[in-house]
């Protein structure tokens, strides 16, 4: 693991705290202070070395690995990317037949299967890094194409950020209220791919007919700030499903 030091510089001064940590960590990978594979100190260790909350702190890691700087790791500390190699990952996006069959006018719906409140689940708390006291909304809804349920979407939406939802909401576009009505700047999402055997409440919610599997989206959210404010799943219908990503030498 590196070890990092901080020393405050006067082009740094008027910079939000968040942007001071990045420009540092981001200079000393870019000098080579900070090696491709090497693992940053800890959070904790982090707050001690610039002085500043974890919040900030996990904001500033967060905008890091947007730009390619870093990749987070589950359960390890982040790790100094060779830069550039996670860059281009915009290129990449997830095509549902609601995108690949927009222009023959089909009439998709989104029906709001369930919508409360939850606090205390460990999963949740360990993904947004908050203590019991935190709750969450927890946002169920299935989308209907040509007449069929194949897609099925779960979200966990961060009350600090989002402090009210509702059936109308839920059912139209959450994004465009939580940009429109609260003023909240949505900038980027980390997503994975993968596939599983469906949960029952996949299959409940979803026209599944001889497919006992999903093809699913595991999605964290981000605002502006680099906090994170969504976590959420699409569960997909294998033969409704393609992954379409351009690549450029």
């Amino acid at each position: 693991m590196v070890e990092l030091s901080y020393k405050t510089k006067g082009k740094y001064d008027m910079m939000s705290k968040y942007k001071q940590v990045y420009e540092d960590i981001k200079k000393q990978i870019e000098e080579g202070k900070l090696q491709a594979n090497q693992e940053l100190p800890t959070e904790n260790e982090l707050m001690e070395v610039y002085g500043y909350s974890k919040d900030t702190i996990r904001k500033a890691l967060s905008l890091l690995e947007l730009d390619g700087y870093i990749q987070k790791m589950r359960g390890r500390n982040s790790i100094v990317m060779e830069h550039g190699r996670t860059k281009n990952n915009y290129l990449s996006e997830i095509k549902t037949s609601d995108e690949l069959n927009r222009d023959e006018h089909l009439d998709i719906t989104t029906q709001l299967d369930n919508l409360y409140i939850i606090q205390g689940e460990q999963e949740i708390m360990d993904i947004f890094k908050v203590e019991d006291s935190v709750d969450f909304y927890r946002v169920g809804r299935s989308r209907i194409i040509a007449g069929e349920k194949i897609e099925f979407e779960l979200s966990y939406f961060d009350r600090r950020v989002v402090p009210y939802l509702n059936k109308e909401i839920a059912e139209k576009s959450i994004y465009q209220y939580l940009e429109n009505q609260l003023g909240l700047k949505i900038t980027h999402s980390r997503r994975e791919i993968s596939f599983r055997y469906a949960t029952q409440e996949e299959k409940d919610n979803m026209d599944l007919g001889k497919f006992n599997m999903v093809a699913v989206v595991t999605s964290l959210t981000y605002l502006s700030n680099g906090q994170l404010f969504q976590y959420g799943t699409i569960s997909y219908r294998p033969d409704k499903f393609t992954f379409v990503t351009m690549a450029k030498r």
